[in-house]
């Protein structure tokens, strides 16, 4: 047996323990049992290779706890994801935090909004709108910043204002009610105003004489598209007359009336005096807005049965003092 190879040795049996193999140990031979290699067959430590563990749960994870170790993380609940504590610190599970642990801009076309901030980018690029100055959303509105720019917009039932006002940015522009049956050449509506105007006496030329007003001399007027409703208290405190055969005429009208066309009259829109006081002479009973100007042409009456004739500035005899003249009308504008 002493010049056999080891490889050549019969198997040995499963060890017993009472087994024992030949050493030399400090130049002696001696025996070794079992129990004498059994310390050497422990857990195996990180630092000879091993993991230092003895058991595991489904699910741990192992990590090195420190240069030299190895420690298990055990397993937590659905839907946590392991996230990195930083160099030299130990893993952890969690949920993943949007505005710690993701970076990029997810774009539309993987469901995201293409923004990498709170602001109409992202709504620009879902609906393909281009609403520049956006502020972002709140919890139920989109929040636009003062005079957004939207591009040709259709609206899908009623729009409300809760403050301000329906403004129109351009001249000529309103609102186009074509969807509606009509045979007018225009339904645009596309002016409205209010305001004040300064009834003065002239005359045809222009001038009428030396002329004082009293301070309730004065008009207003509202303009509905082209059509402008007048009203006004011409009065005056003292007048010098000029002597001249030309018209008798109420200027100052806010807007030039239209001209007239050929034989069509549509430039001249009749007048209605209401009141009359201290007009000696020939009293008006009567006008007429002549076309393409600013200026309301005076009538009186010269028959008993109504006929009424051109009112000239000879015509006239006025009190020195609180001629009276309350004119009400409506006329088409240039």
């Amino acid at each position: 047996m002493s010049n056999s190879k080891i490889s050549a040795l019969t198997s040995a049996a499963t060890v017993v323990g009472t087994e024992v193999l030949p050493i030399v140990q400090s130049s002696a031979t001696v025996k070794v049992t079992v129990a004498n290699l059994t310390p050497g067959l422990g857990t195996i430590t990180a630092a000879k290779g091993g993991t230092g563990q003895t058991s595991y749960a489904v699910g741990d994870i192992i990590y090195a706890d420190t240069t030299t170790t190895l420690a298990k993380l055990a397993d937590v609940a659905t839907g946590n994801a392991l996230i990195s504590g930083g160099v030299s610190t130990a893993p952890s599970w969690g949920k993943v935090g949007l505005t710690t642990h993701v970076s990029g801009t997810l774009p539309v076309a993987n469901g995201g909004t293409n923004a990498s901030s709170a602001s109409i980018t992202a709504f620009n690029n879902i609906t393909g709108y281009s609403a520049s100055g956006a502020t972002g959303t709140t919890t139920t509105n989109l929040v636009f910043s003062t005079s957004p720019s939207i591009t040709t917009p259709t609206l899908v039932g009623d729009a409300t204002l809760s403050t301000g006002n329906l403004v129109i940015g351009t001249s000529g522009k309103g609102i186009d009610f074509s969807a509606t049956s009509g045979s007018g050449t225009s339904e645009l509506f596309a002016d409205y105003e209010e305001g004040t105007w300064s009834p003065v006496l002239q005359s045809e030329g222009g001038s009428f004489g030396a002329i004082t007003y009293n301070t309730l001399n004065g008009g207003r007027y509202t303009k509905i598209g082209s059509v402008v409703h007048i009203q006004c208290l011409l009065y005056t405190n003292s007048v010098t007359l000029s002597t001249a055969t030309l018209e008798v005429r109420v200027g100052g009208l806010p807007f030039t009336a239209v001209a007239s066309s050929g034989t069509t009259q549509n430039g001249f829109s009749s007048v209605a005096v209401s009141q009359t006081s201290a007009w000696v002479t020939n009293q008006p009973s009567a006008g007429l807005v002549r076309a393409n100007s600013t200026q309301i042409g005076l009538y009186y009456r010269v028959t008993a049965n109504g006929a009424s004739s051109v009112l000239t500035v000879s015509d006239v005899t006025l009190a020195s003092t609180g001629n009276l003249l309350r004119l009400t009308g409506t006329y088409i504008a240039a």
